[in-house]
């Protein structure tokens, strides 16, 4: 079972933070029995002792949570280590945290990846896999029909300086049909991008309140999520 739970943002003065309170609430919420799990946060890029940005503090007051007295603290290995579930608001945090203790891979996860379905994940790399063959494999089939034809203009490009804009048209027409035959597969491989970048807890450093309120309530949902795994 899970006994330190440490968030980790860039600054410790907004996401990590809200993170660490939320979570705090939500354990009690849960009982008592989930009373001995420890939840702490830092930044990457902390100034330590900051006090939580005014934002984070007016969303977490609509929450019930008092976040008045947080102070910011560096991310250190040591921290990292004494961790046993490391939780980051996005994939480059996860990076500064394993560069920083490489070991610790097994334990450091993003919010929204721990909370995912690892089915689904790899399911979603299967299927980014599959797509970069097909669009390989139409290249290389289109290139393959065309070669006789793409060669020939090629060198006549290179002795007929005057037909130049003839032989670039041409070329611009044969590029366009190698894009519209694998167009349907670059539609599929940008979804299934977007699905895997979207994992990360977006930085509302220095916007609106609302932009916070918005963060908040996409943690507390991640964490609601979380809680089973934190906890079992």
């Amino acid at each position: 079972m899970v006994k330190k739970v440490l968030f980790v943002c860039t600054g410790n003065t907004c996401r990590s933070s809200m993170a660490e309170a939320l979570l705090k609430k939500l354990l009690k919420e849960a009982g008592e029995e989930l009373k001995g799990i420890e939840v702490l946060s830092a930044g990457i890029a902390a100034v330590e002792g900051q006090p939580a940005s005014a934002q984070a503090v007016s969303v977490m007051a609509e929450e019930g949570i008092d976040l008045r007295k947080h102070r910011s603290r560096q991310l250190t290995p040591e921290m990292i280590k004494d961790a046993d579930l490391v939780l980051t608001m996005t994939a480059n945090h996860k990076k500064a945290v394993l560069k920083m203790l490489p070991e610790a891979s097994g334990k450091v996860f993003q919010l929204k990846e721990f909370v995912y379905n690892s089915d689904e994940l790899e399911n979603l790399e299967r299927e980014l896999e599959k797509m970069h063959a097909l669009i390989d494999e139409k290249r290389k089939d289109f290139q393959k029909r065309h070669k006789e034809e793409i060669t020939k203009i090629l060198n006549e490009k290179k002795e007929l300086e005057k037909r130049l804009e003839v032989i670039r048209d041409r070329l611009m027409e044969l590029n366009k049909k190698q894009e519209e035959e694998i167009q349907e597969y670059r539609e599929k491989l940008e979804k299934l991008h977007q699905q895997l970048t979207s994992l990360d807890i977006t930085d509302p450093f220095g916007q609106p309140v609302e932009i916070y309120r918005k963060c908040a309530s996409e943690i507390k949902e991640n964490l609601k999520k979380a809680l089973k795994k934190i906890t079992g």
